[in-house]
Parts: structure tokens; sequence; C-alpha cells
């Protein structure tokens, strides 16, 4: 089995951010993790880099909609394989959900995680869903705490919207391969920009493949990574 040496990102951020909380592990539902050797290689780095908990974000959309079985059946079975391994790492699966007409049929039975029933929740890339807000306004209503995933990824958002989001009380999700560089230098600024702003609730990897590993592992040596790790909830949800 191939792994992440440690020896290859000395300042192993993971033992303080505790808890992953965005990424698409589980093999064969979505996007993400294609075959399970895919799915262990991302759990054995999380475990070398010191996490102590996974938690499985899997698209839920009308294009990406893997039923509930499929999910936990993709669940157990990497569940078995850590056990098997040995990993000494916690695996649990929440969603990513598409803001759309559909969502509106789930809102009753949505997957969240965290004590404070978090539902993480993503915008269209290149332009907000009509009505997205009122979406928001009805999951909290429904005593749902909705976390946007990765705003400095949103081209529309510049740096009055995602000031407004903070100020309204959204919780913020930065991913780490915005930090590594993975989606360009503008999404790359402006997830250092909330960071030092300390406008983040959250850190996750969003990663999708095993070979998205060494730019997740390049962030987590990021100085403004380590400077504002205490300002994260990721440690409150182990």
């Amino acid at each position: 089995m191939w792994f992440f040496s440690k020896r290859s990102a000395p300042i192993n951020l993971g033992v303080e951010l505790v808890v992953e909380v965005h990424n698409h592990v589980l093999p064969g539902v979505d996007d993400g993790a294609r075959t399970m050797q895919d799915a262990l290689q991302m759990m054995f780095f999380w475990a070398e880099m010191g996490y102590q908990k996974v938690i499985a974000t899997p698209h839920q959309n009308t294009s990406m909609n893997a039923p509930e079985y499929r999910l936990q059946e993709a669940e157990a079975k990497l569940h078995a394989q850590l056990q098997e391994q040995e990993l000494p790492i916690f695996l649990t699966s929440a969603a990513e959900y598409l803001i759309e007409p559909e969502l509106r049929k789930q809102l009753d039975s949505l997957r969240t995680f965290g004590p404070k029933r978090y539902v993480l929740i993503e915008l269209g890339f290149w332009m907000p869903p009509i009505g997205w807000e009122q979406v928001v306004f009805e999951l909290q209503q429904r005593d749902y705490t909705p976390v946007l995933a990765h705003p400095e990824r949103y081209s529309f958002a510049d740096k009055q919207t995602m000031k407004k989001w903070f100020e309204q009380g959204y919780l913020l999700q930065v991913n780490l391969l915005s930090l590594g560089g993975a989606y360009g230098r503008e999404a790359q600024a402006k997830a250092e920009y909330l960071l030092e702003k300390g406008w983040v609730h959250f850190l996750g990897s969003d990663m999708h493949h095993p070979s998205q590993i060494p730019l997740v592992a390049q962030a987590l040596t990021h100085k403004a990574v380590r400077r504002h790790i205490p300002k994260l909830l990721n440690p409150t949800l182990l």
C-alpha cells in the first residue's frame, strides 16, 4: 500500500486541525475516489498528517445523487478496509449539497455533521442560484447550521461579498487545495484573504483523488494555516 511519507511534510498540521471536513473519499459514489485503492491512499495520507477523523462529503445534486443505501454501503466497505489495515483514524460521512430546486425536496433528511447539525452547501461557481439565501433561511428554520463550501472558488464572490457573508453569520469553509494553488492564483489569494481576516470557520481539503495529495500537503505547511488554526472549528467535531 502506497502512502504519503511524513518526511515530505515535517509540519503536520493535521495534528492541530484534528478533523478533515470536506472531501470525496467514498469510492464510486460521485466524481471522487474511483476505487477502494484510491480511497485508502487518501485515508493513509490523512492518518500520516495526524488527523484523527475524516468526514466524507459526497456530492448530492441532480447529476450526482447516489441513493442513501449506496452511500452507506461505500462507507461500510471503506470502514472495513480501515479496520483491516489497522489505520488509526475514524471515518464518518455527511454530504455536500448544491443549492438547486431539487434540494427543497430533501430538507427533512439531509446528511449533517457535528453537534450543531452542520450541513455543507455549495453555490454555482459562475453565479449564485436564484433564491439561494431563502434556501439557507429555510435550512436554519429546520434547525440545520449551513456551512458554505469553498467561497474562494466562486468567481462572483469579491471581497465585499465575502465580508457580507461573514457579517450575516454564514459559516465559511475554505479548501486546502485552494491554498495549495489547485484552482489558480485568484482562488488562492481569496483563500489567504479569508484566513487573514479571520472569516474562516472550517478548513477542508475537498480532495477527490490521491493525485491531489501533494497540493494538500503543501497547503498544510502554509504559514496562514498555522496562524489561524486556533480560530477554526475543526477540532470541535472530534
